[in-house]
């Protein structure tokens, strides 16, 4: 499960939310991004993209990655935690790869609707959701990568 920022982070946003049930919920979130995190990287945090700046276990760009910066700090994460995350994804930690991404997905206009779905355990959602704030221009090997390996 997540750690400490990145689960209490969650938790707000699914109360906001007004999930039914908070473990299941975090469960299901988690699980989605553990998937995402194998889909892009293999879960490696040195992982790097041939054809793009993406790096880390998320791939986030060079130039997403103040973008989420931003959205942590629009999402109520402290300055401090924030300043500590290197402009670099393959130096990041567990920790702040799930916080960038949490905060990164759930600040995104329309999102709420799709995550809502996604904490309930909806498959179709999580892919959804996944190529739209995500991964917004997959090619042919990343949607049969999708369906090999977002299932629940």
């Amino acid at each position: 499960m997540y750690k400490l920022k990145a689960l209490n982070f969650l938790k707000k946003q699914l109360t906001r939310l007004k999930v039914v049930d908070m473990e299941a919920s975090c469960l299901f979130i988690y699980k989605w991004s553990r998937m995402i995190r194998k889909i892009e990287s293999d879960d490696n945090p040195k992982a790097s993209a041939s054809s793009t700046s993406a790096k880390g276990v998320y791939q986030f760009t060079d130039a997403s990655v103040q973008t989420a910066k931003n959205r942590m700090h629009n999402m109520g994460f402290f300055k401090e935690d924030i300043r500590e995350i290197s402009s670099n994804p393959h130096n990041w930690t567990n920790e702040q790869a799930d916080c960038m991404f949490l905060a990164n997905m759930f600040a995104q206009k329309g999102s709420d609707k799709l995550l809502s779905k996604v904490a309930y355990g909806d498959l179709d959602a999580m892919k959804e959701a996944y190529y739209k704030f995500h991964h917004t221009n997959p090619d042919k090997a990343t949607i049969k990568r999708v369906d090999k390996l977002m299932v629940i």
